[in-house]
């Protein structure tokens, strides 16, 4: 077959750069890396120009002073286009290109190439499943729009030696796979809620539905759970008998669907619950802390709690008295508390309905109140401070001021210089709660024409002439160091107790 001149130059270079390789790394037909060891023999440039004429006419050797192959191994030689022709299909076979990087969201993609002619430059082609071309540099950084997808990457260059370009596809990446990542409302990425300390802020009023969907981005598809929001948590509803669920971090009434991520139902128990939720898309887990706030309803009344001013300090850890306060709700009706305190610093309580305040004549009932909604959640103002009533009574004599000791809780004295029933309101706005008060004589029986002696009024309660009111106002005085274990007492029977008392009466109807 003929051949021509350009031809078999390259034939020749080709068989020159192989019989190099082989002859100094003893491995055969290497990649172009190894190929460019060899270097700086420019194995690419043509061969001499006897190499390259036509076959000699006579063998007549060649004069000595050329710098051409001797004559003897020229005419022994065989002819130049005897040299095979190399094989460039099995040369592509030895160029490859791989992917290098996870085939993740957000992670750079670089194309590793081999068995090409170093000194060649590529071409880059990056793809999906589809054949849609992503990019056409060296390095592909993965976009969020190819999650699911599969990317190969196509290089083309030339072959060490070959002057055509071939191109080489690498095998496809696994699926794109992405970070779960919780989604706003505008359905981006969000920040809320990444950290205990910035949680993400939800709210509802007692009574409303709720529902709250939590959605985040992911692949494979995230799943969801209810999760602790802190160690504290976990250990808080936790005993030494049962461990305590994620699930009792939220209010009564409020649950989670983990299949849909959805938040809701409706609650009754006004007050701040903080929970956590988790994404986790395969082996990677995000979590998003919650805080969300029950807000009462509207105001439906007054609540109000009572008990004897005196011995209300008495109490210690070693007490086993016993303690009687009443609760009147919006409507009137009274409620009986008994707290009996352990001998250990606990106590035991007892409810019951029905009852009347009562204290000795000259004596001083504590009296708290404020405004509750219908299920008997405090209702504060816009600043979240408790709405604070004012006391009046019916006797003019009776003696009413701010608590020395709780005023800041919002407790006011009445004292009750006579025996009789007296008729306190609690108001606010437009609401107002009264209830009697039973003032038992201490003093000794009335005598025909005698006056009967008034028992006075404690020293250390204000004088007042006449019934001025009392205003349930925090002055901001501060005596907690000097209050015992019966201030805990107090503040939990006007705020817990008389809730929860009016809820389950109103839950039982």
């Amino acid at each position: 077959m003929h051949r021509s001149t350009s031809a078999v130059r390259r034939a020749c270079a080709v068989g020159t750069t192989v019989a190099l390789v082989g002859l100094t790394t003893g491995l055969g037909i290497m990649s172009a890396t190894a190929a460019s060891a060899v270097e700086p023999t420019d194995s690419t440039q043509p061969v001499t120009s006897n190499e390259t004429t036509a076959p000699v006419a006579t063998e007549t050797p060649a004069p000595t002073d050329e710098p051409s192959v001797p004559a003897d191994e020229d005419t022994e030689t065989p002819a130049p286009t005897a040299t095979p022709t190399p094989d460039v299909t099995t040369k592509a076979a030895d160029a490859t290109v791989t992917i290098d990087g996870a085939a993740k969201v957000g992670t750079l993609l670089s194309a590793v190439v081999t068995g090409f002619d170093e000194d060649s430059s590529y071409k880059y082609v990056w793809a999906d499943q589809d054949r849609n071309v992503l990019s056409k540099t060296a390095t592909y950084r993965i976009d969020p729009t190819d999650v699911r997808k599969t990317i190969t990457v196509t290089v083309t260059g030339t072959l060490p030696g070959a002057t055509d370009t071939t191109s080489v596809t690498s095998d496809a990446t696994a699926p794109v796979s992405q970070t779960p990542a919780f989604l706003g409302e505008d359905g981006k990425p969000t920040k809320a809620g990444a950290d205990a300390d910035h949680p993400l802020e939800l709210s509802t009023a007692a009574g409303d539905a709720f529902s709250h969907t939590f959605r985040a981005q992911g692949f494979p598809e995230p799943t969801y759970k209810l999760a602790w929001f802190s160690e504290f948590d976990e250990e808080l509803y936790s005993d030494d008998d049962e461990a305590g669920t994620p699930d009792d971090q939220l209010p009564d009434g409020i649950t989670f669907d983990a299949s849909t991520g959805e938040l809701s139902g409706v609650s009754t128990d006004a007050s701040d619950w903080t929970f956590a939720v988790t994404a986790t898309s395969g082996t990677e887990t995000v979590t998003q802390y919650v805080d969300l706030t029950v807000e009462a309803a509207a105001p439906l009344g007054i609540i109000v709690f009572t008990t004897d001013r005196a011995g209300a300090f008495d109490f210690n850890d070693e007490d086993t008295s016993t303690r009687t306060s009443w609760i009147i709700d919006p409507e009137g009706t009274v409620y009986t508390e008994t707290i009996t305190g352990d001998g250990e610093g606990g106590y035991t309580g007892n409810e019951i309905q029905g009852g009347r305040p009562t204290i000795k004549q000259g004596g001083t009932l504590v009296v708290a109140g404020g405004l509750v909604d219908r299920f008997g959640n405090e209702v504060t103002d816009d600043n979240q401070d408790s709405i604070v009533p004012t006391v009046t009574s019916d006797v003019a004599s009776d003696v009413i001021a701010p608590d020395p000791d709780l005023d800041f809780f919002g407790f006011v004295n009445v004292t009750f210089p006579h025996a009789s029933i007296h008729n306190l309101s609690v108001s606010a706005g437009d609401f107002t709660t009264s209830f009697a008060v039973d003032v038992q004589p201490t003093a000794v029986p009335t005598v025909p024409g005698v006056a009967t002696p008034v028992t006075p009024v404690p020293a250390a309660a204000p004088v007042t002439p006449t019934n001025r009111g009392g205003q349930l106002a925090y002055t901001g005085s501060d005596a907690t160091g000097a209050l015992p274990w019966a201030l805990g007492l107090l503040v939990a029977g006007a705020g817990l107790i008389g809730a929860r008392t009016l809820r389950r009466r109103r839950a039982q109807r």
